[in-house]
């Protein structure tokens, strides 16, 4: 297993879920237990464990964020485009949120494309 890049010091999770039985809510929690600086996103959540959740990209306090992990397709493209815009260096598309376009575009603009688990791969999980 690889180490989590030590560039990427602030983290994005796309999706971010109150329900604590939910995935997206496992990955926030593990990122932020594992010492990682972690924002979350979520148009339709405003707080999860004491931490404000932001409704998308253009809204985390520290711009600059290096990684952002993807949770739904259908959301895929608009978050590419705004990672586009804000310079972000890498996407993580979790397991069943990869779109061809979404991936052709990151990776068009510089971006580094990862269709893998992110917490798998940085031994988190």
């Amino acid at each position: 297993m690889s180490e989590v890049k030590a560039e990427a010091r602030v983290y994005a999770v796309a999706g971010n879920s109150a329900d604590t039985t939910k995935y997206w809510y496992r990955i926030f929690k593990d990122i932020k237990d594992f010492g990682l600086n972690v924002y979350c996103i979520n148009p339709f959540v405003n707080e999860v464990d004491g931490l404000q959740i932001y409704p998308d990209l253009g809204s985390l306090p520290q711009k600059g964020t290096d990684l952002i992990l993807v949770a739904r397709p259908e959301v895929s493209a608009q978050l590419v485009d705004k990672a586009i815009e804000l310079g972000y260096r890498d996407i993580y598309f979790q397991p069943g949120t990869y779109t061809e376009e979404a991936a052709a575009k990151a990776q068009r603009a510089g971006i580094e494309v990862h269709d893998y688990c992110f917490m798998v791969a940085h031994g988190i999980w």
